[in-house]
């Protein structure tokens, strides 16, 4: 655990709120208010937010980068305009055969071009989609080459109709890359198979190294189904992480989270801690491990900075350890 507040906490965000909203919890127990997390779940989801805190907030463009994970149930028969169950329905279709939901997802493994949903945070022209759509604008979004590792169906919700194996829903496990939106991907899915579908529930497992099984609050969290929501009337709050819990989960950054998020490590000699700590023009003599274009730096255990390599030419990223 890090000796100050800052650091990582990884913290289990509730459905029925907003991923800012969350990050109260954070401020309030760690007494901080600089504070940051690394990829937004949509309201009606729950699951994983890596928050970072004080100088650590510098590490969110590379923990954002990270491969995501998600438990996700897509609902058939209908597709709403956000295409998940807080949008309206704009298209109805006849429920899916299994076999043909099957060869679907056969389709959507590896390199894919994805077009956004169009209530998205997707600019366009230097303003959100969903603000354009919710505006009464007619706009087209662009596809967009995302990844998908893996697409795994864990269970169906099926019924036989006139000699038919029909599926009214499914659970899938998705591991996918930056950028991907999992509700286009059950609206595509759907398509495939000659159907239409919306996301009816959404949880994120883990973003890079950081597993939601080590999330502050994860005990808050309902077993995983097609209805997950909250209801929470006017003024109230959602279930409150206890402070200590979240105190007790701050996690200090280690070489082994920074070799995942594509920052392998160096070691800074000691006597050269005060000279990095206070921005002196780095030097190739102060640095053991090798030097590559993305550095994290480490004194003993503790996290320094970053240190970026240009033809031999080095600069700092950004510092975080303070002088001896």
């Amino acid at each position: 655990m890090s000796e100050s507040n800052e650091g990582i906490v990884l913290l289990a965000k509730l459905p029925g709120i907003t991923s800012f909203s969350a990050l109260w919890q954070v401020k309030d127990a760690l007494k901080i208010k600089k504070t940051g997390h690394t990829g937004t779940l949509d309201t009606f989801a729950d699951g994983l937010l890596v928050a970072l805190t004080g100088k650590y907030t510098r590490l969110v463009p590379y923990i954002t980068d990270c491969d995501k994970e998600y438990l996700a149930y897509v609902s058939f028969g209908t597709e709403t305009d956000t295409l998940d169950p807080e949008g309206t329905v704009v298209a109805e279709s006849p429920l899916p055969e299994f076999d043909a939901v099957i060869r679907a997802l056969e389709g959507f493994k590896g390199e894919i071009n994805q077009v956004p949903p169009l209530y998205s945070a997707v600019h366009v022209e230097g303003k959100r989609a969903s603000d354009r759509v919710r505006g009464g604008e007619a706009i087209e979004l662009e596809p967009r080459k995302v990844t998908i590792h893996e697409c795994e169906l864990l269970e169906s919700e099926s019924r036989d109709e006139a000699g038919k194996r029909l599926v009214a829903g499914c659970s899938l496990r998705v591991r996918c890359s930056k950028g991907t939106y999992i509700r286009s991907l059950a609206r595509d899915i759907a398509l495939a198979a000659g159907s239409r579908a919306h996301l009816a529930a959404l949880r994120r497992t883990r973003i890079g190294p950081f597993p939601l099984d080590r999330a502050a609050g994860k005990s808050l969290l309902t077993p995983f189904s097609k209805e997950l929501s909250y209801k929470f009337g006017v003024g109230e709050r959602p279930p409150r992480i206890p402070p200590d819990e979240l105190r007790t989960s701050l996690l200090a950054f280690t070489r082994d989270m920074a070799s995942i998020i594509g920052l392998p490590h160096i070691d800074l000699a000691p006597d050269r801690r005060k000279e990095f700590s206070r921005g002196i023009h780095p030097e190739a003599c102060w640095f053991s491990g090798h030097l590559t274009a993305r550095n994290s730096v480490f004194c003993g255990e503790e996290f320094m900075g970053t240190i970026v390599n240009e033809n031999g030419k080095l600069a700092y990223g950004f510092v975080c350890g303070g002088p001896a």
